[in-house]
């Protein structure tokens, strides 16, 4: 019964922080619009398809970031780099 208790808590307690995320003291309030990235792209790999997403942050425009995702959602990753100077 504790177990179970103390996990209904961390639940609980990471649902409540959360929805304190989407506009809370962790984000500035946006206009909730969809933004496109840079460029996107599928690469037909083995077994699932990747999207490929890069984009510039519109905290950070002085880096681009590249996102990888599996068609079957199973992995993703993302990995930020700075721009190079001209």
């Amino acid at each position: 019964m504790s177990k179970r208790l103390t996990a209904v808590i961390a639940l609980a307690a990471a649902a409540t922080v959360l929805t304190g995320c989407d506009n809370g003291a962790f984000t500035t309030p946006t206009t909730n619009q969809l933004e496109t990235p840079d460029y996107n792209y599928e690469i037909d790999t083995w077994g699932a398809n990747s999207e490929v997403y890069e984009f510039t942050p519109k905290s950070h425009p002085g880096k681009f970031c590249v996102m990888l995702m599996l068609d079957n959602a199973q992995s993703m990753g993302l990995q930020c780099f700075d721009k190079p100077t001209k």
